[in-house]
């Protein structure tokens, strides 16, 4: 299987490149041609200008021949020329107004002439060797129409090289989001058989008489034990949302955390006055909650406090969750949801980018850290989740 989907990519890489090097290839052919456009009309009119000064200085000026070959040399461009004279003034124009204009406008020329003039190298013409005029000449309609043309095929190719690009980011966030989801089911799968043991000695210790206040908490920690599986693997799969209550959700997350933590760490809840119902995952927003109380808690070394705010907005409910340990340096702010990023030396850098996915791709929600300064009140995240 991995050397056909190995294939396939090799071969969508191989397809893209093609297709690159052949826009690139057209371009450069396309550059040739309109070189050699520019090139030939340059020719055209230099040759008329040619013919033009030989009739001129030939003794001859009635010659039928020579006016015939300059006639049919202006039929054979159809750029536009001015003509002037050593002093710039318009002495001459072909091909610049329609047979039906009888008046000419001089404005016009001398607008027509600044333009042109931008467009290519003058003409030099020396009659007699003492008389200099120029010629100068805009772009045909031909070349016009194809001087842009490269212009319109690097749009392509960047237009196309972002579509690809999009498609293989949209395929490697696929497959990874595959093996996501794939490691989710297999760590809920490795947990399901001790788990299945842990109950059946659970249930031979309430047999024993044992005291059940412990038994009682045993069966707590199977029950979160049970919960963690039910987490894992509802990564990848179809996320439920429901209608649930987020005040009474995060007040039994703390009371459970705060039987199994130290009892320097305190934990304090301020619930918004007003009643929250939405709807979310209540398993999955648990974990998200957990994770970072643990990771706070983590930061304080095992002492000090822990706040949870809930504020109710118009579109959206946040969750403040704040503790009092060392603080997140600015430039890991964002660096902390990654995938493998952590700053434990054990630890996988996988519960906050767990943390992000479940509150962004299955809440289409967010989190962030709010407030963070290294050495200064510890930190603050904010959960936002929309309210349908």
């Amino acid at each position: 299987m991995s050397i056909i989907n190995y294939n396939k990519s090799f071969l969508k890489i191989f397809l893209y490149v093609g297709l690159v090097s052949s826009v690139f290839l057209i371009l450069y052919e396309t550059l040739k041609i309109i070189e050699y456009t520019k090139s030939e009309e340059r020719k055209k009119i230099e040759l008329w200008a040619m013919a033009q000064k030989n009739f001129i200085e030939s003794k001859n000026l009635d010659d039928d021949i020579g006016e015939l070959s300059i006639f049919l040399l202006t039929k054979s461009f159809e750029n536009p020329v001015i003509q002037v004279d050593e002093k710039g003034q318009i002495i001459a124009h072909k091909n610049i107004f329609n047979e039906n204009e009888i008046e000419i406008d001089s404005l016009k020329l001398k607008n027509l002439l600044k333009k042109i003039s931008t467009e290519n190298k003058p003409i030099s013409i020396t009659f007699n060797n003492s008389i200099n005029q120029k010629l100068y000449y805009g772009n045909s309609d031909l070349f016009n129409k194809i001087k842009y043309f490269p212009f319109a095929l690097i749009l392509v190719a960047i237009f196309f090289t972002l579509i690809v690009f999009n498609y293989f980011k949209s395929s490697f966030n696929s497959n990874k989001n595959k093996v996501w989801a794939s490691f989710a089911k297999e760590t809920a799968h490795q947990i399901g058989t001790p788990l299945s043991s842990l109950m059946g000695w659970s249930n031979i210790l309430k047999e024993k008489d044992l005291d059940h206040q412990i038994v009682n908490e045993i069966d707590n920690d199977i029950m979160r034990l049970n919960k963690i599986t039910k987490r894992f693997s509802e990564i990848g799969s179809e996320t439920k949302l429901k209608v649930e209550n987020l005040n009474e959700i995060l007040n039994k997350i703390l009371v459970y955390l705060e039987k199994r933590n130290s009892s320097l760490i305190n934990f304090n809840f301020y619930p918004s006055n007003d009643e929250i119902k939405i709807k979310i995952n209540k398993t999955l927003i648990e974990w998200v909650v957990e994770n970072i109380i643990k990771n706070a808690i983590d930061s304080m070394s095992g002492e000090g406090t822990i706040q949870i705010k809930t504020i109710k907005e118009n579109s959206h409910a946040k969750i403040l969750i704040s503790d009092s340990g060392s603080g997140i340096s600015n430039n890991l702010k964002n660096k902390i949801f990654e995938e493998g990023f952590t700053t434990k030396e054990k630890g996988w850098g996988l519960g906050l980018s767990f943390s992000k996915r479940i509150m962004t791709i299955y809440h289409k929600g967010d989190i962030r850290v709010k407030n963070s300064k290294v050495g200064q009140a510890g930190t603050t995240f904010e959960l936002k989740i929309p309210i349908n």
